[in-house]
């Protein structure tokens, strides 16, 4: 799905982009909303069980533009409910993002979906 929607390709640990025009903000640099979904989805991917993202946190080291942006996580701790990421995104051999992240895993839990018990 991601790859036909953001052109972004998934291995495990490891998400890859060739972004273009469509992907760039008005000041012409990659847009710092795609940046923090490919780390999301490159950290993300290290979880072998359903999660959701429940902190993400990026810091932006240097514009990114047109080409190849590669974005790699790691796992730095995996718990019982709650799984602690750190990753990098980088074109060519700059660094363009660095990232943080907390994944909670729903294991059987389900999600609710219907908005009424908020209210």
């Amino acid at each position: 799905m991601l790859e036909d929607v953001l052109d972004i390709k998934v291995e495990r640990g490891k998400a890859t982009a060739l972004c273009g025009d469509k992907h760039l903000n008005i000041l012409g640099v990659v847009h710092g909303g795609f940046i923090a979904t490919l780390l999301d989805v490159a950290m993300g991917s290290l979880i072998n069980e359903r999660a959701v993202t429940v902190s993400l946190n990026i810091d932006y080291i240097e514009p990114a533009f047109r080409g190849e942006i590669v974005a790699e996580g790691k796992i730095t701790k995996y718990g019982q409910d709650l799984v602690f990421t750190t990753g990098t995104a980088r074109q060519g051999d700059r660094i363009v993002a660095m990232a943080s992240g907390i994944y909670f895993l729903l294991k059987s839990r389900q999600l609710v979906n219907d908005s009424k018990k908020f209210f």
